[in-house]
């Protein structure tokens, strides 16, 4: 039986030599067909890898800015060269509030999220390196030498000192009211409450001579309302004023009790650090940056921000100051929130509107699950946008208390305090449904490292893909049905005479179907294989020019060297040749189906036919 199936074989391979034109068309349409059905399915297949692949790697953030209504120049006067000088400070006008992102279809994978920073009570806690200093803020009692007006360095004598950070060792200091085109002239026979900083002496470098303290701050309040309304002040003595005449019963007084308070806030916020909040690191740019990355331990899982674990991450400087570990546990003691500026940036609000320091309103502790440190260097952003000394991270929703009463200060809209996460790649579908939105005075900056120009080639590998895969099963399909028709349909004649010979319907099936599918078994394979070559060369030329670097991709822990990021253009040959057994199939089943055309005729019948 198997020498006589190879018999026949032979025959139907000699039928198939008689006519070479029409054998040879066949085979060489079939390889190309077959190539590009591969290469086309190829390509699919790794647009889908690649866009797997940087999904992983890459993210789209988005930062919001309130723009300014307009720039006020402020006059300064400089009590050393007795000038002013001008100074621009932004003027925001009314504040755009954060639900204006959101809208329907926005498609936030995160945020928005305006973050504040608290301010967290913690006495146990060193905050300093030895030996290391900081500018020296001081609230005293103080009389002059002798009569003076402090438009330069006027001496006085430390009467009492209600608070500093260095102690004081000498009972006299310089004051200068250096920022004040009309000082006030100060008594010898009278005592001054004021709050001041040391400065360098007029004429530093150059000229030597008494280093100066200059005013600082007075009593004041910029509590704000959840809504960002400052609240007004319920109290005469916050009036921030920076000096104040001590009188007989002065600190029984509106204005003295507030002094005290400003005193006692101070005591507390020498021993406090800050404590940012966020429902995703990868918002807070220094983190999407890669320029902070965890030493030890983890950061945030979404477990963390869906439950609010009290998980918390630390600066490796203070871990290391406090002997503290992954695992240990932190105690907070969170007193107030900022929303208006960067921890470490700016001025943090005083007091409250009742001209009190504001209490602590929630005692607790985190476990520490992270050790964070930060890359030499540096963001070439604003140094807004870099976390400060002893910053500490946990996510918003491990705050169980209302911080509704402790919102220190409350301002517009910042670069560095207002970010979301939307999908890689929609961003322009994005920006078309925000100009719809009508919303005016808001700048948005978009940051995907690369996403968009990487996408660009997905998309002209996608298209081709597309192009190959049409053009491969349609000509698969046409060669199919054409050449089955020439090779077996027609073959009627030759069926009547094997039938009429004796042969079987069995051994006639095997006689035209062997060498037709013999000869479509090696233009497949060699299509499938040309096809898998093919596809790995256009994918490289479609890519060849796109390489980022991957320091800035989400996921990718920096050392500080350059990792580029390209595309995968390394085929799977498991597709080619899934995609050559699918065209086998089909030209077996097209075969057969002619096949069976021929046979369930009689022979007589297929004689008087006309096809030969």
């Amino acid at each position: 039986m198997k020498r006589q199936n190879i018999t026949i074989l032979q025959n139907s391979l000699r039928r198939l030599r008689r006519t070479p034109l029409r054998t040879f068309f066949f085979f060489l349409l079939l390889i190309m067909a077959s190539a590009l059905l591969a290469a086309g399915g190829g390509l699919w297949k790794l647009c889908g890898e690649n866009r797997a692949y940087f999904e992983s790697i890459f993210q789209t953030i988005g930062t919001v800015e309130q723009k300014p209504q307009c720039m006020v120049d402020e006059r300064i006067w400089n009590a050393e060269t007795g000038t002013y000088h001008t100074q621009h400070r932004r003027e925001y006008g009314k504040l755009i509030p954060l639900s204006v992102l959101e809208f329907e279809g926005a498609g936030y994978i995160s945020g928005p999220e305006q973050r504040a920073w608290y301010s967290a009570y913690v006495p146990e806690y060193l905050l300093l390196d030895e030996n290391e200093g900081i500018a020296n803020i001081m609230i005293v009692e103080a009389s002059p030498v002798e009569d003076g007006i402090p438009a330069g360095p006027l001496k006085m004598k430390v009467e009492k000192i209600l608070y500093t950070f260095y102690p004081e060792n000498a009972p006299y200091i310089f004051y200068c009211d250096h920022y004040n085109a009309e000082p006030k002239m100060m008594y010898a026979d009278r005592t001054y409450l004021m709050c001041l900083i040391d400065e360098f002496p007029h004429g530093w470098p150059i000229r030597t001579g008494p280093f100066e303290y200059v005013p600082y701050e007075g009593p004041a309040t910029t509590q704000a309302m959840e809504d960002g309304r400052k609240m007004p002040p319920l109290t005469e003595g916050l009036t921030g004023r920076y000096v104040e005449e001590v009188t007989p019963g002065f600190y029984q007084t509106e204005k003295g009790r507030a002094w005290l308070e400003l005193v006692r806030e101070y005591q507390m916020r020498l021993r406090s650090l800050p404590v940012l909040v966020t429902d995703n690191t990868d918002l807070v740019m220094p983190f999407y940056d890669q320029e902070i990355y965890a030493s030890q331990g983890r950061g945030f899982t979404q477990e963390d921000y869906s439950e609010g674990n009290k998980v918390c991450m630390i600066p490796r400087r203070f871990a290391v100051r406090n002997e503290l570990q992954v695992g240990d546990m932190l105690h907070l003691q969170l007193r107030y929130a900022n929303y208006a500026d960067a921890a470490g940036r700016g001025r943090e609000g005083t007091l409250t509107a009742f001209g009190e320091a504001y209490a602590v309103f929630e005692d607790a502790y985190w476990e520490i699950c992270g050790i964070y440190d930060t890359l030499p260097g540096g963001s070439n952003k604003s140094r807004n946008y870099r976390l400060t000394d002893n910053e500490v991270i946990i996510p918003a929703s491990s705050i169980e208390k209302s911080r509704a009463d402790h919102i220190a200060s409350f301002g517009p809209m910042q670069g560095y305090t207002t970010s979301f996460e939307i999908p890689n790649g929609s961003v322009e579908d994005w920006l078309a449904l925000w100009e719809k939105q009508g919303v005016d005075g808001l700048e948005i900056v978009f940051y995907d490292r690369g996403y968009s120009q990487l996408e660009d080639g997905l998309k002209q590998m996608e298209k081709m893909a597309l192009v190959l895969l049409g053009a491969g099963i349609v000509s698969v399909l046409g060669i199919l049905i054409f050449f089955c028709h020439l090779f077996i349909a027609r073959q009627t004649m030759r069926t009547a005479i094997e039938r009429s010979l004796g042969m079987s319907k069995r051994q006639c099936l095997w006689s035209l179907l062997s060498g037709i599918l013999l000869l479509s078994l090696l233009g497949i394979l060699a299509g499938s294989v040309a096809g898998y070559f093919g596809m790995s060369q256009a994918a490289e030329q479609i890519t060849k020019v796109e390489r980022f670097d991957r320091r800035y991709s989400n996921g990718m822990l920096t050392t500080g060297e350059q990792a580029e990021v390209s595309y995968i253009i390394s085929g799977d040959w498991k597709v080619c040749a899934l995609s050559g057994l699918g065209t086998f199939v089909l030209a077996a089943g097209c075969a057969l189906a002619e096949s069976r055309k021929n046979l369930s005729r009689e022979p007589l019948v297929l004689l008087g036919s006309r096809e030969g």
